[in-house]
């Protein structure tokens, strides 16, 4: 069988997916290890296949839906489609109305992916001995990058469910048991902090390709965004400063990385600049991290061309859904980005991100703004350096969503996740500060980059002043953490990063918090159910147009906070726990 015919199995096994482990199946008479694994070709071709999987228009929507729509920034369209599923799904998740069929709570796409990095790392240890071609070294990269990428889908996951299945065996026949029961996040938050600083260890070099996998294979840099990503997520669950402090270094470990690779690039005229992190002036930035990718501040982002791999599930979210002929996709911006002030998203015109997340942002009449960042494949116009006078409209081109990569990280996002850690490690607002701590200077050290990043997007002539944040006036810890968190929302709208910063902020003012248990085991005691933080409900259902006060009622529970279990899901695997805000009285039996 040629490389390429057994590449096509694999694939191919991945459609066989309907659900998740438990109904995942190949024919029984077949099992990949019989034809695949023999030479280096073939770990090569099953190493392609998970990154494959990962660009699939399922991952990509729950990408959006999970990290964006479930936030305060979209909202679905006024409009409405008859008999579009995907749009009456999305309209219960703003009401507050989910039931355990709601199709946004299908995760077997990213289990597919799982999957696959499972073959990869059980398999291609035995084809150093057959095929001397594939070194050591190959292998330890191989592994590193699929150790990342299945811990990347597990997050994505625990920050999705919160409770989830994990395993590290690879599924290759149907008579294989695929009952697991979930895990509690903090078990799954260390297994992936164990699997990611052992990836750590082997990782692909940040320069060793000059071409698109440069950032479309996760590299030492990537790894290390990832962590930082994830040590955030737990210190905020469990309060615990040495994981802020383990986000801080790994941020470190990639901007440190993007200055020794691009210090060139990081000057201008023989002179510093005055962004000594980031690449791009706030002119350049759009054209080059969006309209072209691949970027120089780019950290990973899976890998689209328009034609073999179209980002469908962008374009279904933002453009238009399933190609009906449609100006529109199934989710719009929030007319807060239209809104300029205290009650914006922005702070000022001057900001280049204004013009460039949203279409006719300064027409006053509109129901909603279509979404133009991470659409269009043409640059900025009308925008520059000397003037802030833009077109009040702009065209849409759908080739410009389905030719997009979908950005996982990129230099900014680091900056500011680095900035929330050194926020949390600050001394409490009122305590007595010793000036001989370290930790006195850490939110000046904050502020730096959230001006940093801001800085950057403002359109000026020249490097005078043009700061619309200033520290004085965000000179605590309370209002630093609101900062940051603002810049995020400014800077990331619509990357999917939205809704999981809203989760880390609420975590972070909650008490009660159990991670190590799964909610159903902790609603069997009501005293135990986490309420929660009351700003943080206030942000999202600021963004449900439908049923907000009934949403905001039922919401301060942490279970409503989370997706259910799919109802499929608790039918076929017996060791599953609903969550209990989502319970039904059906006795779930395995067929």
């Amino acid at each position: 069988m040629t490389t390429m015919k057994k590449y096509m199995l694999f694939l191919l096994s991945g459609f066989l997916t309907t659900s998740c482990l438990d109904t995942e199946v190949l024919p029984d008479s077949i099992t990949i290890g019989e034809d695949m694994w023999k030479s280096k070709e073939d770990v090569s071709a099953m190493v392609n296949g998970a990154y494959q999987a990962m660009v699939a228009n399922d991952v990509i929507e729950r990408c959006v839906v999970w990290g964006t729509f479930r936030g305060d920034e979209v909202n679905h369209l006024t409009t409405t489609l008859s008999g579009v599923q995907k749009e009456n799904d999305l309209r219960d998740i703003k009401a507050g109305q989910m039931t355990q069929t709601n199709m946004y709570a299908d995760w077997a796409s990213f289990y597919s992916v799982i999957n696959k990095c499972n073959l990869v790392l059980e398999k291609a240890p035995g084809v150093v001995n057959s095929d001397p071609a594939y070194t050591q070294g190959s292998l330890n990269t191989d592994l590193s990058q699929m150790l990342a990428l299945r811990s990347l889908c597990y997050f994505y996951l625990v920050r999705a469910f919160r409770d989830v299945p994990v395993t590290d065996g690879a599924y290759t026949e149907s008579t294989q048991e695929r009952e697991i029961p979930q895990q509690a996040p903090l078990t799954v938050l260390n297994k992936c902090v164990e699997d990611l600083e052992k990836a750590m260890k082997t990782p692909l070099s940040p320069i060793g390709y000059t071409d698109w996998r440069r950032v479309g294979y996760i590299n030492r840099d990537g790894i290390a965004a990832i962590l930082a990503d994830v040590y955030l997520w737990r210190a905020s669950m469990t309060h615990n400063a040495a994981d802020y402090q383990k986000c801080v270094e790994y941020c470190d470990v990639v901007l440190n990385s993007k200055k020794e690779i691009y210090s060139e690039m990081l000057t201008m005229g023989g002179q510093t600049r005055r962004w000594p992190n980031l690449i791009y002036n706030g002119a350049q930035v759009y054209s080059a991290v969006f309209a072209e990718g691949n970027s120089a501040e780019s950290i990973f982002e899976l890998q689209m061309n328009g034609q073999a791999n179209k980002n469908t599930g962008l374009r279904n979210c933002y453009w238009n859904y399933d190609d009906k002929s449609r100006s529109t996709g199934l989710m719009n911006a929030s007319l807060k980005f239209g809104t300029l002030g205290s009650d914006g998203y922005f702070l000022s015109n001057l900001d280049f991100r204004y013009y460039e997340s949203c279409v006719n942002v300064t027409k006053t009449d509109l129901p909603e703004f279509e979404i133009f960042k991470t659409a269009s494949n043409k640059p900025i116009t009308g925008i520059n350096d000397v003037t802030t006078n833009v077109a009040s409209s702009r065209s849409l081109d759908q080739n410009g969503y389905v030719e997009r990569n979908w950005i996982v990280y990129r230099l900014s996002d680091v900056m500011l996740m680095k900035a929330e850690a050194l926020v949390q490690l600050a001394p409490e607002d009122g305590a007595e500060v010793d000036p001989e701590d370290p930790t006195a200077t850490n939110l000046r050290a904050a502020f730096t980059l959230v001006n940093e990043v801001n800085k950057r997007s403002l359109a000026k002539t020249s490097f005078a002043k043009a700061d619309t944040i200033d520290f004085q006036a965000n000179n605590n810890k309370a209002a630093m953490e609101e900062l940051v968190l603002a810049e995020r929302l400014r800077e990331l709208c619509f990357e999917g990063k939205r809704y999981f910063d809203l989760l880390r902020y609420n975590y972070r003012h909650t008490e009660g918090v159990q991670p190590d248990r799964i909610l159903a085991d902790i609603s069997e005691d009501p005293k135990a159910m986490l309420t929660n933080y009351k700003p943080m409900m206030d942000l999202m259902t600021r963004g449900m147009s439908e049923g907000s006060a009934a949403a905001a009622a039922k919401m301060p529970t942490e279970p409503y906070l989370y997706f259910p279990v799919l109802e499929s899901e608790l039918k076929a695997n017996t060791k599953l726990k609903q969550n209990p805000a989502y319970k039904a009285d059906d006795i779930y039996v395995k067929n």
